[in-house]
């Protein structure tokens, strides 16, 4: 071979590296430009969720207000990836806000490459709802800092000289129209599943009454007709995550799953008062139903006259379904709700 051969392979070679190395750079580019896009979407996303629940807070009653809202919180997030507010709008009587963010994106090497910038835009949906109905919940209650969390607790006692023995009359059934009697009480206790009613949880810092009177027999009844038969222990119903500290629920649909609202008296107290009274709503608790330490952990003991509970923890957003959420009715007395729903 000779030397002028050598050296036209040797330029050959020099101009399919070079060919090679542009078109390696530039998916490199495309990489970096497409990884910063991804960056951008996801704080717009963020900037959008908030928006439109910065907006949703003002609905049904003022559009103006809502739509300042999200301007506002838009303009005070802006930077380079956070994009700007371009539309909001309206529906379902005003019961809904869906705000949209946009921006062109940043490019580092589209634009050598002679690449347009893409637009990129976030979208979220926020809707004002209210409790409805909630399946599980018991017409009992804590008295505040009378209990421990984890240890199983006497939650309806025998024999209180102020006739209250730890039974409440909350709002119940698809109007939420308040509970009165020993038949409501029976029938919250078993819930819409076994042919009784659910209750509606009042909102934080609201009053619902408490239930005087013993009813050992509608305690009986209800528990029965709620558990029939049904033995599961603690372990069952809840499994502790040590890496959070908490328990999850594993199995949503026990009948010994429950909830009850923690409360206190309208003058701060925490002793049960004397008579149907009002009592203040500070939390509600996620609890097991049974007496942990007997066999078949009866949810009731001394022919009614007592209940057992063990409080898990407070009820978390996370532990509330969907089909937890009805339309927001101003008539209602159920807590409003603002959510994300898309």
């Amino acid at each position: 071979m000779t030397h002028h051969a050598r050296h036209g392979e040797q330029g050959q070679t020099i101009v399919v590296f070079a060919i090679f190395l542009i078109v390696l750079l530039c998916f490199v580019g495309v990489v970096i430009d497409g990884g910063m896009y991804y960056v951008e979407r996801r704080d717009m996303q963020g900037t959008a969720d908030a928006a439109a629940l910065a907006a949703v807070r003002e609905l049904p009653g003022s559009v103006g207000q809502a739509s300042s809202r999200a301007e506002e919180y838009v303009s005070t997030q802006n930077s380079t990836s956070n994009g700007e507010l371009t539309s909001i709008d309206f529906s379902d009587s005003n019961r809904t806000v869906t705000v949209t963010v946009g921006k062109t994106g940043t490019q580092s090497f589209g634009g050598i490459m002679g690449l347009d910038a893409p637009e990129i835009s976030a979208t979220a949906t926020a809707r004002v709802q209210m409790m409805g109905p909630r399946s599980g919940m018991l017409p009992l209650a804590f008295m505040r800092d009378t209990f421990t969390i984890g240890d199983n607790f006497e939650i309806k006692f025998d024999g209180n000289a102020t006739g209250n023995r730890g039974a409440v009359a909350p709002e119940m059934g698809n109007s939420c129209s308040g509970a009165s009697g020993a038949n409501d009480f029976r029938n919250l206790i078993k819930g819409s599943a076994n042919g009784g009613d659910d209750a509606c949880a009042t909102e934080i810092g609201g009053t619902i009454q408490t239930e005087p009177g013993n009813m050992s027999g509608p305690t009986r009844q209800g528990f029965d007709g709620r558990l029939n038969g049904n033995s599961q222990s603690f372990d069952d119903v809840f499994e502790f995550d040590a890496s959070t500290g908490l328990y999850s629920v594993l199995d949503p649909n026990s009948p010994r799953l429950g909830i009850v609202p923690v409360i206190e008296n309208t003058n701060g107290t925490n002793t049960w008062p004397n008579g149907r009274k009002d009592v203040v709503i500070l939390g509600y608790m996620l609890v097991y139903i049974g007496k942990e330490d007997a066999s078949g952990y009866p949810a009731y003991t001394n022919n009614g006259k007592s209940v057992w509970v063990t409080p898990v923890q407070a009820l978390l957003p996370a532990d509330f379904q969907v089909d937890d959420f009805v339309d927001y009715d101003s008539g209602l007395p159920s807590p409003v709700v603002f959510r994300l729903t898309d």
